[in-house]
Protein backbone atom coordinates (compact mmCIF):
# COMPACT_ATOMS: atom_id res chain seq x y z
CA UNK A 1 0.00 0.00 0.00
CA UNK A 2 1.28 3.47 -0.77
CA UNK A 3 0.35 6.84 0.76
CA UNK A 4 -2.24 7.57 -1.96
CA UNK A 5 -4.02 4.27 -1.28
CA UNK A 6 -3.88 4.89 2.48
CA UNK A 7 -5.38 8.37 2.08
CA UNK A 8 -8.19 6.96 -0.06
CA UNK A 9 -8.90 4.31 2.59
CA UNK A 10 -9.07 6.95 5.33
CA UNK A 11 -10.82 9.74 3.41
CA UNK A 12 -14.35 9.07 4.64
CA UNK A 13 -13.50 8.13 8.22
CA UNK A 14 -14.07 10.45 11.20
CA UNK A 15 -11.02 12.42 12.35
CA UNK A 16 -11.37 11.22 15.95
CA UNK A 17 -11.41 7.48 15.12
CA UNK A 18 -8.61 5.64 16.94
CA UNK A 19 -6.10 3.67 14.85
CA UNK A 20 -5.00 0.23 16.07
CA UNK A 21 -2.27 -1.88 14.50
CA UNK A 22 -2.58 -5.63 14.13
CA UNK A 23 0.70 -7.21 15.24
CA UNK A 24 0.71 -10.01 12.66
CA UNK A 25 -1.45 -11.36 9.80
CA UNK A 26 -3.00 -13.99 12.05
CA UNK A 27 -4.39 -11.41 14.48
CA UNK A 28 -2.34 -12.57 17.48
CA UNK A 29 -2.24 -9.14 19.05
CA UNK A 30 -3.16 -5.50 18.64
CA UNK A 31 -1.69 -2.18 19.71
CA UNK A 32 -2.77 1.47 19.36
CA UNK A 33 -0.87 3.54 16.80
CA UNK A 34 1.70 5.67 18.59
CA UNK A 35 3.33 7.56 15.75
CA UNK A 36 4.71 7.73 12.24
CA UNK A 37 8.18 8.24 10.84
CA UNK A 38 8.13 9.45 7.22
CA UNK A 39 11.92 9.72 7.12
CA UNK A 40 12.90 6.05 7.16
CA UNK A 41 14.28 3.50 4.72
CA UNK A 42 12.93 -0.04 4.45
CA UNK A 43 15.25 -2.64 2.93
CA UNK A 44 14.41 -5.82 1.02
CA UNK A 45 15.77 -7.73 4.04
CA UNK A 46 12.96 -6.31 6.19
CA UNK A 47 15.17 -3.86 8.08
CA UNK A 48 14.17 -0.27 8.83
CA UNK A 49 16.57 2.64 9.31
CA UNK A 50 15.50 6.06 10.55
CA UNK A 51 17.38 8.82 8.78
CA UNK A 52 17.53 10.57 12.17
CA UNK A 53 20.06 7.96 13.31
CA UNK A 54 23.82 8.30 13.18
CA UNK A 55 25.88 5.75 11.24
CA UNK A 56 26.93 4.08 14.50
CA UNK A 57 23.30 3.82 15.69
CA UNK A 58 22.50 2.08 12.39
CA UNK A 59 25.60 -0.15 12.72
CA UNK A 60 26.88 1.19 9.39
CA UNK A 61 30.13 2.74 8.26
CA UNK A 62 30.05 6.38 7.13
CA UNK A 63 30.17 5.22 3.50
CA UNK A 64 27.37 2.65 3.95
CA UNK A 65 25.25 5.26 5.73
CA UNK A 66 25.70 7.82 2.94
CA UNK A 67 24.52 5.18 0.44
CA UNK A 68 21.56 4.31 2.69
CA UNK A 69 20.51 7.96 2.82
CA UNK A 70 20.13 7.98 -0.98
CA UNK A 71 17.39 5.31 -0.92
CA UNK A 72 13.69 6.20 -1.25
CA UNK A 73 11.90 7.04 2.01
CA UNK A 74 9.22 4.85 3.54
CA UNK A 75 6.47 5.86 5.96
CA UNK A 76 6.80 3.69 9.09
CA UNK A 77 3.80 3.45 11.46
CA UNK A 78 4.70 2.21 14.91
CA UNK A 79 2.61 0.89 17.82
CA UNK A 80 2.41 2.22 21.35
CA UNK A 81 3.57 -1.10 22.82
Amino acid sequence: MNVKELRESLAELPDDMEVVLQKDPEGNGYSPLSGADPDSVYTKDGDVYSMNWTPSEACKSEEEWEEMKLRPRTLILYPKY
